[in-house]
């Protein structure tokens, strides 16, 4: 079923080896954790589904994070009150415009004092499986980002929040781009390579949360962020296979992808390494690839039960892309996603740093689960040179 040699190995790293177990942080039972780097070096972490401290569920919240592992604090500034989710799909009530959403929060993006977060819908409309929604909901497919709502007061408060009417027809980036992550630099979305200097970087897999096809990369203008017209999509050839210069349309449906790995990227996270001068792009999938061509006696017996790890290193962050490390059977008996690397959390020599990732969403969320904030410590395994 997994697949570790789909991909050229990496010549700059041999492999990766973990250096801690994995530890959740106390209080915590939330997942996912999309992060950017304040500009004061803290980091701010958004989160989705559940509750951290003892405080009350939501479907998101904000978490700022200062310190490196294992000597950190965490602490959360905000649920999210701003946003207003429309009826639950669960209970079978519409969606305006035809559609039923989840809506929740992902991409987070610090540029200068002002903070970003992508708020973006799963698209839950599917005809004659109104009474399987929990096939729906593992399958999660992707809907677009609504907006990109900001802070200018530390995320105490947020402008530009969309009302639970807006819908596809007004949504600021269609399905491709629905799981956006921000490409992680320094603090303010300070320390990028001079040929990449003046815009944000994001990139999202397409077709749903664990199991998409290809990965996409756009950027803006780093003073132009809400402005929708600013935004460019990379359309180079070669899918991350080899080096070629930057390519890029004003066209989303144009786009091209910066990396294929069919039924198996869930949502894509990237850092830059700045001592190295490499790019560090993460992502984790499920078992069996998350369609409703599926039969029900398989998704019931294979989801949710083993995943797999991929990192991958570049020079760019359109590639070539090449192999560091593959784990099939990544954190098993647990079943962990959405692996990232913060920025501040790498080591001074650039070859390692600390993980952070969620897990067991579908499972017991009790002291053991890793349904919370995930961190465990690697290192990268030096080639010899000749």
């Amino acid at each position: 079923m997994f697949e570790g040699d789909r991909f050229r190995k990496s010549q700059e790293y041999g492999g990766w080896t973990w250096t801690t177990v994995a530890q959740r942080y106390p209080g915590t039972g939330t997942d996912m954790h999309w992060w950017t780097v304040a500009q004061d070096g803290s980091i701010f972490f958004v989160d989705d589904d559940g509750y951290n401290f003892g405080r009350k569920w939501n479907f998101a919240h904000l978490l700022r994070s200062t310190g490196i592992p294992p000597n950190f604090t965490l602490e959360e500034v905000t649920d999210f009150p701003e946003i207003i989710r429309a009826a639950d799909p669960e209970v079978n009530a519409p969606e305006p415009k035809g559609m039923k959403c989840r809506r929740y929060v992902d991409g987070a993006l610090c540029v200068d004092d002002r903070l970003y977060v992508a708020v973006y819908d799963y698209d839950d409309y599917v005809p004659g499986l109104d009474d399987i929604f929990n096939m729906v909901n593992m399958v999660s497919p992707h809907g677009g980002v609504v907006r990109l709502i900001h802070s200018d007061d530390q995320g105490k408060t947020f402008q530009n929040v969309p009302g639970p009417e807006v819908g596809p027809e007004d949504y600021f980036l269609g399905p491709r781009f629905a799981g956006l992550a921000f490409i992680g630099f320094g603090p303010g979305y300070t320390g990028l390579p001079a040929d990449l200097d003046g815009y944000v970087y994001g990139i999202s897999n397409d077709i749903n949360y664990a199991t998409g096809d290809h990965i996409f990369l756009a950027r803006a203008p780093r003073d132009r962020v809400l402005d929708r017209s600013a935004w460019e999509f990379w359309n180079g050839a070669g899918e991350g296979t080899f080096a070629q210069p930057q390519t890029w349309t004003s066209k989303e449906d144009a786009t091209r992808p910066i990396l294929r790995d069919p039924g198996r990227i869930g949502h894509p996270t990237m850092s830059y390494i700045a001592a190295t001068d490499r790019f560090l792009l993460t992502y984790s999938t499920d078992r069996t690839p998350r369609t409703f061509n599926t039969d029900p006696a398989e998704w019931r017996r294979s989801w949710l039960k083993q995943t797999e790890l991929l990192v991958l290193e570049a020079p760019r962050p359109w590639g070539p892309w090449r192999l560091v490390h593959h784990d099939p059977r990544w954190e098993t008996p647990h079943t962990a996603y959405l692996p990232q690397v913060p920025t501040p959390w790498l080591d001074a020599d650039g070859l390692g740093g600390w993980m952070v990732f969620s897990g067991d969403w579908n499972g017991d969320h009790g002291p053991d689960s890793y349904y919370g904030f995930m961190t465990r410590h690697f290192r990268f395994k030096q080639l010899e040179k000749t």
